[in-house]
């Protein structure tokens, strides 16, 4: 049967059947045999492959044979009929009538998605191009004219270029004459932003520009002058293609992202009126407008900044799942290095950041207060999130570790200078031979003296220790402002002396090695040396 079928098939192709509507030839029985596969390609034209043998011919012999026909047929100045006939087995592409090969069942990649009509159809069209083109080009002046429009497109691509270098001139010049007004302009800001890094944006913005400009119009001048000829138009077309393939490609995912890409500006935009709402509520609680129960206006601004990432972190958690290649590999990947990086770079900016949030509401310090945080005492200027920074009395800006400040003790001496002042201490030692009546009124006189103590509540004395040759006595006080302690302590400390030296008294620790030799205490009648005064009543 399959012998009966390749002979009524010789017979129907050369009896010169033109009927389009003559009935489905029979196809040459294709052998089942593993062979080499063979591709026809003419002129750089893949026309047809050849995969099977056929009435005993290799691939590569039934290759040879269509060529041969083929290029015979290339100068033939008739008109051109191609058309292709097929049967269950297989078909045939015929020109004229007579045929230029068979394709068979076997030819055919079934795995790869092609099929018997479609390899038929591209080995049509392929042979048209190809027919085309060689009778183009049959005529000397045909060639000339292909070389001149290739040189034409030549001079006009070197124009281009000249063009574009005489454009990267001006561009340098220009960005001279913008870079001497910027110097000139920012000549305050300098150390802030350096020319140089402006100089080198600049010129990275001319080399985004001219260099992928330069490059479009080389493949643009490629692809054009391959066009131009029978043996390279091929591959100008398929410059041409992919091209056309990409910027198809990329229309294509811009179209098919554009709904994700909505939902993305809406979650944006949702999110950007959510924290402005946010923003408004807590300005108003900061300025002490609107009482919002545990909040107030020493923790507003930093609740305000932490619901404004919350909302942005939630944004783009809603987010990624919408972003073009988000379901990528490539994605998945660099989001988890990220992520492992942030984790293991992050623990100890973790703890910093708890510490501040611990610091913020627990209120232990505020900014303006006058604090002693270990051996630094100044005013705090601002409780940051990582890093505590005090002004100190030297004019010194001292930044301390939340994590350092929350294990530390801390002494504010503004807290509870707004009832009664900041409650300050000095302490002095003197021999047990000197009235402490004296003492006490010595110590409040130079405690009058002194410019900054609070009358009220009034300055008052205490004996804190009785030791072995001396009494100690603390004289405590009030301050209006913490900020001038030290000051202050300062002048008291000169006027103590001051008053000890106007009533001849030394402020002396006395210590002994054997016993004096006259008793060391105070007779009765000495109890209320000057300063000191007998109040009423009092025994002589």
């Amino acid at each position: 049967m399959r012998l009966l079928a390749l002979l009524l098939l010789c017979l129907s192709l050369f009896a010169h059947a033109d009927d389009a509507s003559a009935p489905a030839i029979s196809t040459p029985a294709a052998s089942t045999v593993a062979t080499a596969e063979a591709t026809l390609t003419i002129n750089n034209r893949n026309i047809a492959t050849f995969r099977s043998n056929l009435l005993g011919s290799t691939p590569q012999q039934r290759l040879e044979a269509a060529d041969k026909r083929i290029r015979r047929l290339l100068g033939d100045a008739t008109p051109l009929k191609l058309e292709t006939r097929t049967n269950v087995e297989g078909g045939a592409l015929l020109y004229d009538g007579n045929p230029l090969f068979f394709v068979s069942s076997a030819d055919v990649d079934t795995l790869s998605g092609e099929t018997l009509n479609g390899n038929l159809e591209h080995s049509k069209a392929a042979l048209t191009e190809l027919f085309n083109d060689a009778r183009g080009f049959n005529q000397p002046q045909q060639w000339l004219f292909a070389i001149a429009k290739a040189a034409a497109a030549t001079l006009l691509f070197a124009l281009s270029l000249w063009l574009l270098n005489r454009l990267w001139l001006l561009w340098n010049q220009l960005l001279r004459f913008v870079l001497a007004k910027l110097i000139h302009k920012l000549r305050d800001v300098r150390n802030v932003v350096p020319i140089r890094l402006i100089k080198l944006s600049l010129r990275l913005v001319g080399y985004l520009v001219f260099w992928p400009s330069a490059l479009a119009l080389g493949y643009v001048w490629m692809s054009y002058v391959l066009r131009q000829f029978p043996y390279t138009r091929i591959w100008g077309e398929q410059l041409d293609a992919a091209v056309l393939k990409l910027l198809s490609q990329f229309a294509v995912a811009i179209l098919s992202a554009l709904p994700s890409l909505a939902v993305v500006v809406l979650i944006l935009l949702l999110t950007r009126w959510t924290v402005r709402g946010i923003n408004y509520l807590f300005v108003q609680v900061e300025s002490g407008r609107v009482q919002l129960g545990f909040f107030d206006a020493d923790t507003a601004a930093t609740t305000r900044k932490l619901l404004s990432v919350a909302a942005w972190l939630f944004a783009v958690a809603m987010i990624y799942p919408y972003l073009p290649g988000a379901n990528t590999d490539a994605f998945k990947g660099l989001s988890v290095i990220v992520g492992l990086m942030v984790s293991l770079g992050a623990s100890s900016v973790v703890g910093q950041f708890a510490s501040g949030l611990i610091l913020i509401y627990s209120r232990s310090i505020k900014v303006g207060e006058y604090v002693q945080i270990g051996d630094e005492e100044g005013t705090v200027m601002e409780i940051g999130m990582f890093a505590t920074k005090v002004h100190t009395n030297l004019r010194e800006e001292v930044s301390i570790p939340n994590s350092v400040l929350v294990s530390q003790s801390v002494k504010n001496f503004s807290r509870l200078a707004r009832g009664g002042g900041v409650i300050c201490k000095i302490a002095v030692t003197i021999g047990y031979d000197t009235p402490w009546r004296q003492v006490h009124a010595m110590l409040l006189e130079a405690a009058r003296r002194t410019a900054g103590l609070r009358q009220d509540p009034s300055s008052v004395v205490y004996q804190t220790a009785l030791s072995d040759f001396y009494v100690e006595y603390h004289l405590r006080f009030a301050l209006d402002e913490p900020r001038l302690r030290l000051q202050i302590l300062s002048e008291l400390h000169g006027n103590v002396q001051d008053v000890f030296n106007e009533y001849g008294v030394q402020i002396m620790s006395p210590n002994y090695e054997a016993d004096p030799e006259t008793p060391k205490m105070v007779k009765p009648e000495d109890f209320y040396l000057a300063p000191a005064q007998r109040p009423e009543g009092a025994r002589p």
